[in-house]
């Protein structure tokens, strides 16, 4: 019997040890975006959940990157850009999947045209489509004060607040690159531990 929605997730949000940053390799590299689920018999699962009307489909989304399951994630998030939940879960598969740089495009933000190889343009483009009050909910916070320029953020304008978190987002991401050239066990688990809270909020927005 397929197991349901509050089990998966149960399941799911007790993992030990808690999900790498990088997703594991996947076994099939025919995907664009794939990668090996922590388990195999609840992507089965997950996936049946599509077919339950009652389950918010971002929610859904998001139980596949719980899973290390960044395919399934990507599939759905795919279909919905432009979708503030789905373009900060796009952001966060493709941080867990290495993909620093991405896709096949060249994009155009602040007024300046950037040129990049025709396979990749920068991963920094994903964070800029960051501008929900959830992506700033997580990175405006005092954990993440190292990651950006300002600590103290009464002062600062809506616009500057966004422009901030988007910086200590960016900065995350950079220190997610390094530690995994590291041997910093220690501030991998710190960073690891941060991954998880914040893949926990966003699950708690999606499944409203």
């Amino acid at each position: 019997m397929a197991a349901t929605f509050e089990e998966i997730t149960k399941l799911l949000l007790s993992r030990k040890p808690l999900p790498p940053l990088l997703a594991p390799s996947p076994l099939d590299t025919s995907k664009r975006v794939s990668s090996t689920p922590w388990n195999q018999a609840l992507h089965d699962d997950i996936t049946r959940l599509q077919n339950d009307s009652t389950v918010p489909l971002f929610a859904i989304a998001n139980l596949h990157l719980f899973n290390d399951d960044i395919g399934s994630c990507h599939d759905i998030v795919e279909k919905h850009g432009g979708h503030a939940m789905a373009d900060y879960l796009h952001y966060i598969l493709h941080r867990r999947e290495g993909d620093y740089w991405n896709a096949k495009h060249v994009q155009l933000y602040e007024n300046e045209r950037v040129f990049v190889h025709e396979e990749f343009f920068l991963f920094r483009w994903w964070i800029r489509q960051q501008k929900s009050q959830e992506f700033q909910s997580v990175y405006l916070t005092q954990k993440y004060d190292g990651f950006g320029k300002q600590k103290n953020l009464n002062d600062l304008s809506t616009s500057a607040k966004l422009a901030e978190a988007q910086a200590r987002a960016q900065g995350f991401v950079d220190r997610c690159e390094q530690v995994e050239k590291q041997a910093d066990g220690q501030e991998k688990d710190r960073l690891k531990q941060l991954q998880w809270d914040e893949m926990k909020t966003v699950f708690d927005f999606a499944r409203k």
